[in-house]
């Protein structure tokens, strides 16, 4: 493994510790603009915490690849030749050049553009030019391959990679509590989930924790800034108090889960715009869920809207719609950059697939009726805390 790059600005542990008190609720604004603490979230975060990628249905053969990233690291996730997911660092070792140029492929190696320097699959260097005659037998090529996540784990299609070759395991990581929640949407599809559609990407000038947090439990927030929806009737009215949230250790939260019961009528009310075969789907589903899971989750199955911490959210409402994933990669202590993917059952009828699919493009996706006011929400947060008064207050946490 390389060398990990420490931070010579560090902040005093002292200095840390007063940014935040949880005990009150209050966190200091500077947490949300400071270069230095931005910089301490990369080391201490982004390089410690099983970070996500993607679904496994990005890369169901040998060669098939994507780019992603931990923190502003670049990263390639290919499937290797034994069916293995491999993590890539995508630099090359001769001169740091990013030997993958495109956002997903399949191949058989990957070749810097730069002097043709050759990686496998598994990052090892296979090829080199004119190794005999400008290295003279002195390149080890053992020694010299793509850097390689130690850590790479899957659940239930979910990829995520860690840099800490000490870290605890990833069903730890994920703890029995939320992952009693986050098998709902992942258990349910009839024929298991895949990516449908192209994956969404677009940046907005905020810090990464705005984002991230909104999906940890922030219900609070939907009546006032998505308060157009409810006037226009895009959407029934809405009681906050009628769900409820989680909070789990690492981090992770959840909102709107709905009471027992409710997803299935709302399915069922769905099913109707569909006729017979959406009641069917709709039967089929909820049969899977009583089979591979407590009675009780089956009768919560809608969830709503959940993040495993740091760099992944999702939101989820009934079986019409897509599991929406949000992948979070910081550019900045005031950039970020959002990928969004959308799965759904690929087992679902063709008309169902197309419905969900469009509906998260009208809803959630970067132009759709919620996004644009979540966006501008914490774009206009970053811009308030920028400023030298502002950006020391103390923020109010504390609720309920």
């Amino acid at each position: 493994m390389a060398t990990l790059l420490k931070d010579s600005r560090r902040l005093g542990e002292d200095e840390i510790r007063r940014l935040v008190d949880p005990d009150r609720g209050i966190v200091s604004g500077r947490v949300f603009t400071d270069p230095d603490v931005y910089q301490l979230e990369l080391e201490r975060i982004f390089l410690k915490s099983w970070c996500f990628l993607g679904h496994e249905s990005q890369i169901r053969n040998p060669g098939d690849f994507f780019v992603s990233a931990i923190g502003e690291d670049r990263v390639i996730v290919v499937r290797g030749e034994n069916e293995e997911i491999n993590v890539l660092l995508n630099s090359c070792r001769h001169r740091g050049l990013a030997v993958c140029g495109t956002d997903r492929g399949n191949t058989s190696m990957f070749i810097c553009p730069y002097h043709g320097w050759g990686y496998a699959r598994d990052g090892s260097l296979l090829a080199v030019p004119l190794l005999k005659e400008a290295y003279h037998g002195n390149l080890d090529k053992s020694a010299m391959g793509l850097v390689r996540v130690p850590n790479v784990a899957s659940y239930k299609g979910l990829i995520f990679a860690n840099w800490d070759e000490d870290a605890m395991p990833l069903d730890q990581y994920l703890t029995p509590e939320q992952m009693w929640y986050l098998d709902l949407p992942l258990v349910g599809a009839l024929g298991g989930l895949e990516v449908i559609g192209p994956v969404m990407k677009y940046r907005i000038n905020t810090n990464w924790k705005l984002a991230s947090e909104n999906f940890a439990g922030d219900d609070y927030h939907v009546l006032t800034t998505h308060g157009s929806a409810f006037k226009i009737g895009f959407l029934p009215p809405y009681d906050m108090v009628a769900d409820y949230i989680a909070y789990f250790d690492n981090g992770h939260g959840m909102g709107d889960i709905p009471k027992p019961g409710r997803a299935l009528e709302n399915d069922l009310q769905m099913a109707q715009m569909f006729g017979p075969e959406g009641v069917e789907y709709v039967q089929a589903y909820n049969q899977r869920l009583r089979e591979h899971l407590s009675a009780r989750q089956a009768e919560i199955h809608g969830l709503g809207e959940g993040n495993v911490f740091p760099n992944m959210s999702w939101i989820k409402f009934g079986c019409f719609h897509v599991l929406g994933l949000y992948s979070w990669h910081p550019k900045g202590p005031n950039e970020l950059e959002v990928w969004q993917i959308c799965l759904f059952d690929s087992a679902a009828p063709l008309a169902i697939r197309e419905f969900a699919r469009t509906q998260m493009s009208q809803e959630n996706a970067a132009g759709g009726i919620f996004g644009p006011d979540d966006g501008e929400n914490f774009e206009r947060i970053s811009e308030a805390l920028r400023g030298k008064v502002t950006g020391g207050s103390n923020l109010h946490y504390a609720m309920g």
